[in-house]
């Protein structure tokens, strides 16, 4: 599966089962919201129980496949900071929405891991 994964686009995978989660990511997404770090994304404080622990999401699961991929452009993005008469995109922003990107990927992958082991999956992004 890893290497299916590299294959897709990720840069990093990791296997775990949700009882082996830091039981304080809910303590650290409450944290986050208190500071008011999530700006004007209100659907994360509106949907913060089910972002609370994956549990909360598929209480069935029993294993999550964790998958990252690095949106870095192959320039310097801070370089734009240095010329006052352009504007500064996030790098996040300047592309597709990483949620459809990385969905179609997960879903791929999904399928890959359901077809050879016969479980149920489900994808999630961020």
């Amino acid at each position: 599966m890893r290497a299916d994964a590299l294959a897709f686009g990720f840069d990093s995978v990791g296997v775990t089962s949700p009882d082996r989660l830091d039981p304080a990511i809910g303590a650290r997404l409450d944290a986050f919201l208190a500071d008011g770090r999530h700006g004007d994304m209100d659907w994360l404080a509106t949907h913060s129980a089910r972002r609370r622990h994956p549990s909360a999401l598929w209480p069935e699961a029993r294993s999550i496949v964790m998958l990252g991929a690095s949106y870095a452009p192959g320039r310097d993005p801070l370089a734009v900071l240095a010329e006052p008469l352009r504007a500064a995109i996030s790098v996040y922003a300047q592309g597709r929405d990483y949620h459809d990107v990385l969905k179609s990927r997960l879903k791929r992958i999904a399928r890959l891991l359901a077809g050879r082991t016969g479980a149920e999956v489900k994808v999630f992004v961020d």
